[in-house]
């Protein structure tokens, strides 16, 4: 199957101010977002670096990163991760003739956090905490065909 996504260009999570009389943590400009299938991240700039920190899937991607920012829990998550900057960068998913919406994004997801794990990235996917992750580790490794270490959920 070939699925394709257009990444917008990250927005920045707003830190609300503690004594403020909403219990959110990050305020963002929704409007920026659209109301499409597709896939986020929320991530941590630091320096030229970013960082995964949450990955997601949603039927419509503002409403579903709405959910998350009025989440404490999960929010407060993020937050207390390392240093740096925080925002949620967001794809439309763009299907093909006869690509079911539903099934490609739970596919897109899965392959982010795939992709993230194999790279030694510790994402709070699980009910805002780290996923588990495994590692399997080569004592002898022919030419590059694989790396000396390998984590997977």
């Amino acid at each position: 199957m070939d699925l394709h996504v257009r990444w917008h260009k990250p927005i920045a999570l707003k830190e609300i101010r503690p004594g403020s009389d909403t219990p959110l943590i990050y305020d963002i400009d929704l409007d920026r977002i659209p109301e499409a299938p597709g896939a986020y991240i929320f991530i941590r700039k630091y320096g030229e670096n970013q960082y995964p920190l949450y990955i997601g899937k949603a039927k419509n991607l503002k409403t579903r990163v709405k959910q998350h920012l009025d989440s404490v829990k999960l929010m407060r998550k993020i937050q207390k991760e390392a240093n740096g900057s925080r925002a949620v960068a967001f794809a439309e998913f763009i299907p093909k003739p006869g690509q079911n919406a539903d099934n490609c994004i739970s596919y897109i997801e899965r392959a982010l956090i795939r992709h993230f794990l194999s790279e030694g990235h510790n994402l709070l996917n699980i009910s805002g905490t780290h996923i588990a992750k495994h590692t399997l580790t080569s004592e002898k490794i022919v030419g590059h065909l694989l790396p000396h270490k390998i984590l997977f959920e």
